[in-house]
């Protein structure tokens, strides 16, 4: 008797261990979630959803959420968030354990989880379903998801009509660092920074130049005197004053810190008027340095986050800062705003104008009396995505009127970081600027092999083709590529080409063969009519057999991204000793590898 009852007290003690550690876990992912580390929060949620709470609408909307801030997995956040609205109440109660209900938000959050994985039609029965939960007197909250509404069609006109663009190569940089973001440039090319997330806090790393190599990246966190809550955003033209976006306990300020004496100095508040008592996140100076845009949601602002403008005055302080106005600001908000290197443009990302879906990049140029009230015009499909997009840092490259323009990757093929990664131990090699009308040298996280003598006007790139669906037309876009490829071809005639076409899944074996063998002769088509003779081709189709990413998720749902990296056609060359001839990899979101 007194066994069994020993047994029993301890299996009391033992689940009401468990229950009071569920509780632990809840309320650090409550606290995660509050202080915006979502890898943090998402951790602490699913160690309570996997005892017993998978079902729990409230914390499959938490994790929902989490996964759709965290890039590369917020298509993960589809099921979670499918669940959630399973169990609507506009009564639930937030942070309270036990609470088995989710927000009328999850609508919304599913609605852009969906618009990010191109499920358009999907998209917009969430939309419309959490319009109804919307207070008729919440004007913003109603624009916003008119906005989103609009940007779902906006999304698949832009798709279809991709916008051309110049592209570089800005040179090798060693892998330093494996998790980096906000990526900036000076003007002169000659320094660039970045974040990097370490395992306790978030470093900020220089790189410079050395008769054109790049530095292997320094972390100059504790020279800055960072507490790892300091991002870097913007180098002046000389990259000699780097600004950064410090997130203090109850709002975002401005600091910056000067190159002097071979180091960076203490980061220093820029003071009154850039910063204030409310949320400034964001700044870049003009290429003289005499004014400086910076993003703020204080009082002059037309709605959420604009954009202000601050001119250095006689005395070197800075000036009244001017809101830029209605032509550039909007209700809804605008953020990281950079200035061409001619100082004719202003570069920006807006929710509030025309997108095709969440953040947009956007650039309004200068009138003659120095105002920015140009319409702002939309940088277009594959610079802009249906994820939200954040300009980075314009360089000071411009050839025929061309300034080049860094930008966050999201989308695979079009990661607008012009730098090669290369490994931790690899030794640099200088890589010149290709032409303005050639292809970008994409940013691969991989490493890349290095070869031991580089003659540097003799590399090239050659770039994958790809298709609409059901289509062996060739884009825009392909041309281009294709007629980079023909000058290659024209200038080593030794050189001889393999295509390979290939398909979707989507369709039978046999239809699907016929359409690949038709992609690769689109192809060689093209080369002919400009002038390679077809005994150079060797023409292959590969029908749906050799996928390079998923069509489908892991939890059988469509891939359109997966799929449209699948309709290509690739290339292999002979050897030369003429030229060192690289094939692009295809860069696969981590969430579309194949296992």
């Amino acid at each position: 008797m007194r066994r069994a009852f020993l047994l029993l007290f301890f299996s009391i003690l033992a689940t009401l261990a468990s229950a009071q550690n569920i509780k632990v876990d809840f309320y650090d992912g409550e606290f995660f979630f509050a202080e915006e580390d979502y890898e943090e929060a998402l951790y602490a949620f699913n160690q309570v959803y996997k005892r017993g709470y998978q079902d729990n609408a409230y914390i499959n909307y938490r994790m929902g959420v989490c996964l759709l801030q965290i890039l590369g997995r917020k298509t993960e956040a589809i099921p979670y968030l499918e669940k959630a609205v399973g169990n609507i109440s506009p009564r639930f109660k937030e942070g309270k354990f036990g609470e088995k209900n989710a927000p009328p938000d999850a609508l919304l959050y599913l609605g852009n989880a969906y618009r990010i994985n191109m499920e358009m039609d999907k998209a917009l029965v969430k939309y419309n379903e959490f319009a109804q939960y919307i207070d008729p007197k919440d004007e913003v909250t109603k624009r916003f998801v008119d906005q989103q509404i609009l940007s779902c069609g906006n999304s698949l006109v832009a798709v279809n009509n991709p916008a051309p663009f110049a592209i570089g190569n800005l040179g090798q940089l060693n892998e330093s660092h494996r998790s980096r973001y906000n990526m900036v440039v000076s003007n002169d090319l000659q320094t660039m920074a970045f974040m990097g997330k370490n395992p306790f806090y978030n470093g900020v790393y220089v790189s410079t130049k050395k008769d054109d190599v790049w530095s292997k990246p320094t972390n100059i966190t504790p020279s800055i005197v960072s507490d790892g809550n300091m991002d870097v955003v913007a180098l002046s033209a000389d990259g000699k004053i780097m600004l950064l976006a410090v997130a203090d306990e109850f709002d975002g300020n401005i600091y910056a810190s000067i190159y002097e004496n071979n180091r960076w100095n203490p980061a220093k508040t820029l003071g009154k008027p850039i910063n204030s008592k409310y949320f400034e996140s964001h700044a870049a100076f003009s290429p003289d340095g005499k004014s400086i845009y910076f993003t703020s949601n204080r009082k002059e602002s037309l709605g959420g986050m604009d954009i202000f403008r601050s001119d250095m005055q006689a005395d070197g302080l800075w000036g009244a800062p001017v809101n830029l106005g209605p032509a550039v600001n909007t209700e809804l908000n605008e953020e990281s705003p950079y200035v061409s290197p001619d100082g004719k443009r202003l570069y920006f990302s807006s929710q509030g104008h025309i997108t095709i879906g969440g953040f947009d990049v956007f650039y309004t140029e200068i009138l003659k009396n120095g105002s920015w009230q140009s319409p702002p015009v939309n940088m277009g499909f594959p610079l802009n995505t249906t994820d939200d997009d954040f300009t980075i840092s314009p360089t000071g490259i411009q050839q025929e009127g061309v300034s080049y323009i860094f930008a966050q990757s999201k989308v695979p093929e079009y990661d607008i970081l012009m730098f090669q990664m290369i490994d931790r131990n690899a030794t640099p090699v200088p890589v010149p600027m290709e032409e303005a009308e050639e292809e970008l040298a994409v940013a691969d996280e991989t490493p890349v092999p290095v070869p031991v003598v580089v003659k540097p006007s003799e590399k090239y790139l050659i770039r994958p083709i790809f298709f609409e669906f059901d289509s062996y037309s060739l884009t825009y876009e392909g041309t281009r590529k294709l007629d980079v490829l023909s000058n290659l071809l024209e200038k080593f005639p030794a050189l001889e080409l393999e295509i390979t076409g290939h398909t979707d899944a989507v369709g039978t074996f046999e239809y699907n063969q016929r359409l690949s063998l038709d992609r690769a002769k689109s192809v060689s088509k093209y080369l002919i009519l400009n002038g390679i003779t077809k005994d150079r081709f060797k023409v292959i189709g590969m029908s749906e057999s050799e996928h390079v990413a998923r069509n489908r998720t892991r939890d059988n749902r469509d891939a359109p991204i997966g799929r449209a990296l699948n309709r290509r056609a690739q290339f292999k060359v002979s050897l030369t000793d003429e030229a060192i001839i690289e094939i692009e990899k295809i860069n696969v979101p981590d969430d579309l590898k194949l296992d």
